[in-house]
């Protein structure tokens, strides 16, 4: 039997004509997807568009729209290591009650908050299962339970202008739960939208009363003192950023409002936040373009590879992380291929200040070390390594007799047969690891 979630998704395309559009340059997601509708959940309409490119995906949301479908968006947080947040800000402010997914790698709980409070229906962490990814969109298309259900028709109603539909369902939903958040932001919405201001306010304040820590209160309240009192507007902006900190033009908004005030020195710290932020979007891109140049590089000329490894890790500069570790291995190679092995070295070393219990780096010094036959301090490293990181030499046989090699021509031969013993215990039948063991046997 089809489980509720597997019904509700089969409705909204069947029934209700839906559509999904995707926009990704993860072609696994894109079959994970079709998959999912198409084989799984057996649906028989065309209803799945898959983009590479925001520009026509946009274009594509729009018609859709135009012709009284519902469209349910797939969107990457980075399309070409670029942010895709205009277009979901972009989206949103066009079609504000269509429900957006947004999909993501491991990421901090500051980039959520802010992926939720520029208009994220639903996150998706990758890779996800197919019982989940259903799941997601069932909830995403058609909130649970009854009170989720009122707020989701309120907002339709908000949207159309229907302020008195509006308020009769803020009395059925505040009827289920006296002080609920988003029931008291929509009765505030409405009480606005019929020029009540006073009241209006009290609903947003006793919605922030309600949960201290849920921004769209806090947004109601910002916008409402906007133009009115400066204090009020700059205490709950500042609210936001602490709850929020990654939103580059809020900070800007902050520092504007400190400026015309005259407080030159708390709007230069918002300004220099407001970079901060910019710059951290930004790294994003640059990255992704450094990086497939220097990867088109790599085979056909070391030299420039290195050049162009060294800029990435130049522009991340402090911002630098055990997630870098891959572009620091890469320029080491690229290194070593022109006999700059000592460069390597310091590259390595460089690397081991973001990730110091790393034992590949220990490994990979102890190559350039072998590649400038500093036999002594290669052993010493791979020592380390081992030390490290315990299963290295059980990665690979290659590795294994890279450090087995060296240990024997140092004279180490315990640490060799030991390193020697444990690999063949993974890969039985290397013959080369057994040569290694018979010249110290």
């Amino acid at each position: 039997m089809q489980s509720s979630y597997d019904q509700i998704v089969r409705e909204f395309f069947e029934a209700k004509n839906g559509t999904c559009v995707l926009l990704t340059e993860d072609n696994a997601f894109y079959k994970l997807l079709r998959g999912t509708i198409f084989k799984i959940l057996a649906i028989r309409i065309d209803c799945l568009i898959f983009f590479h490119d925001q520009a026509p995906a946009i274009r594509e949301i729009k018609d859709k729209i135009g012709a009284g479908q519902q469209v349910l968006v797939f969107v990457e947080r980075q399309i070409h290591g670029k942010s895709t947040a205009d277009f979901i800000l972009n989206v949103k402010r066009l079609f504000p009650e269509i429900r957006l997914i947004v999909l993501t790698g491991e990421t901090s709980e500051d980039e959520l908050v802010f992926l939720h409070e520029m208009g994220a229906n639903n996150i998706i962490t990758k890779p996800v299962s197919v019982d989940s990814l259903v799941q997601k969109i069932a909830f995403t298309i058609k909130p649970q339970g009854k009170l989720n259900q009122l707020v989701h028709a309120g907002k339709e109603y908000l949207g159309k202008g229907e302020l008195k539909k509006v308020l009769q369902i803020c009395t059925k939903i505040l009827e289920i739960k006296t002080n609920s958040p988003a029931g008291l932001m929509l009765l505030g919405d409405a009480l606005s939208g019929l020029g009540k201001r006073a009241e209006a306010l009290k609903a947003y304040e006793k919605a922030h009363e309600q949960s201290k820590v849920f921004i769209d209160p806090i947004k109601k309240l910002a916008d409402f003192h906007k133009g009115n009192d400066d204090e009020q507007y700059l205490y709950y902006l500042k609210k936001l950023d602490k709850l929020s900190p990654l939103n580059t033009e809020r900070k800007c908004e902050i520092g504007r409002v400190h400026l015309e005030n005259n407080q030159i020195d708390e709007a230069e710290g918002y300004f220099d936040q407001a970079v901060k932020c910019a710059i951290r979007e930004a790294h994003g891109y640059l990255s992704e373009v450094m990086s497939n140049i220097a990867e088109s590089l790599f085979d056909v000329s070391p030299a420039k590879a290195e050049k162009y490894y060294s800029k990435l890790l130049a522009v991340k500069g402090s911002s630098l992380t055990s997630d870098d570790l891959e572009t620091f291995n890469r320029l080491g190679i690229a290194m070593r291929k022109q006999g700059k092995w000592k460069e390597a070295v310091k590259n390595y070393r460089e690397a081991l200040k973001v990730a110091p219990r790393e034992g590949g780096l220990y490994y990979n010094i102890g190559l350039a070390y072998t590649d400038g036959k500093d036999y002594a301090k290669s052993a010493q490293n791979f020592k380390r390594a081992i030390n490290s990181e315990q299963e290295i030499h059980k990665s690979s046989p290659s590795v294994a007799r890279n450090i087995a090699g060296i240990f024997i021509k140092v004279g180490m031969h315990d640490d060799a047969r030991v390193v020697i013993n444990e690999a063949l215990k993974a890969f039985p039948n290397d013959s080369r690891l057994r040569d290694l063991l018979n010249k110290i046997d």
